[in-house]
């Protein structure tokens, strides 16, 4: 199985390098950047790396700017440490002037009021209002858009793709038994709140709110008050109710371990007679010496496919 690295330099030189000591890759569907830790080595490596392409099998997977790059010489040999993550996470270190946009849509914020290189976005003309809380990030009014035209949450597909639909055509796997290292599940009760209260208008509480079954079945009592959300104006218990589902977003999940990369994506569709037909919600992908191996989780807060 192959892989390629692919670095650019300050001067705009490209150059692929095949000898990729390991790397760690992940993608998950409520982050909104792929992530790439990479050690190379040669007997030649670049002084100062601006830009990170990574390939696996045949498919693009990652490509983003460098957070860190440490390089070493020693016995002859050069060896490259590279952190990176995709150029969409960039939609979290900028952010809008403060307001009200009136009939903004996917199309509309991407091409006129981002424009960022090497980010692309689905194609998408539904429109509703944001509101730009001062000091939010730009892809807090993407999850703000995303969540009231769709009631779902953006994610990255591809490699620096948004998107807020799943894909039209997503790709269905199988398990693999004679592939499969592990599988089970996992919970995480840490983010989970029981209730979520807001204000109205007028400062009062007791009016919205939205209360977690699985926290009561739990014990767990974890109450969270916030002031008026202008960004769900128009509808308010949707303030309640976003909340709600990012603190039950991955509270139990359902992973495969597997031996090779078979190319899957945030979205396609896992078939297995232990857990069913589940959307792919992350993906980690790790190779050494050792060879490449694959995890795959599907959260319990999306539903399985019937």
């Amino acid at each position: 199985m192959r892989y390629v690295v692919t670095l650019k330099s300050k001067d705009g030189t490209e150059k692929a390098y095949y000898t990729c000591l390991s790397f760690v890759f992940e993608k998950e569907i409520f982050t909104p950047y792929t992530s790439l830790t990479a050690i190379l080595c040669g007997t030649e490596l670049p002084e100062d790396v601006v830009e990170i392409k990574f390939s696996l099998e045949g498919k693009d997977i990652h490509h983003g700017f460098v957070d860190s790059y440490r390089l070493t010489k020693r016995n002859g040999m050069f060896q490259g440490v590279i952190t990176s993550r995709g150029f969409t996470a960039l939609l979290t270190e900028n952010q809008l002037p403060p307001g009200m946009y009136s009939n903004m849509t996917f199309n509309k914020l991407f091409d006129e009021y981002i424009a960022f290189p090497n980010v692309e976005h689905e194609d998408n003309s539904q429109s509703s209002y944001i509101y730009v809380k001062k000091g939010a990030s730009i892809w807090d009014s993407v999850a703000n858009l995303s969540y009231k035209i769709s009631v779902t949450y953006p994610y990255i597909y591809e490699r620096n793709m948004v998107r807020m639909n799943t894909p039209p055509t997503p790709k269905e796997f199988k398990q693999n038994i004679s592939m499969t290292i592990s599988y089970g599940t996992e919970f995480n009760t840490r983010r989970m709140v029981s209730k979520f209260n807001m204000a109205d208008i007028t400062g009062e509480y007791g009016t919205y709110s939205a209360e977690s079954s699985i926290a009561a079945e739990r014990n767990i009592i974890r109450q969270r008050h916030f002031e008026l959300d202008e960004r769900f104006l128009n509808n308010p218990d949707l303030a309640c109710q976003f909340r709600m589902m990012m603190a039950e977003r991955d509270y139990k999940q359902y992973f495969f371990n597997y031996s090779g990369y078979d190319c899957h994506d945030i979205n396609d569709v896992l078939i297995s007679d232990e857990f069913g037909k589940r959307r792919i919600n992350a993906v980690r992908i790790t190779g050494d010496k050792n060879g490449i191996r694959t995890k795959l989780v599907m959260y319990d807060s999306i539903p399985p496919i019937e």
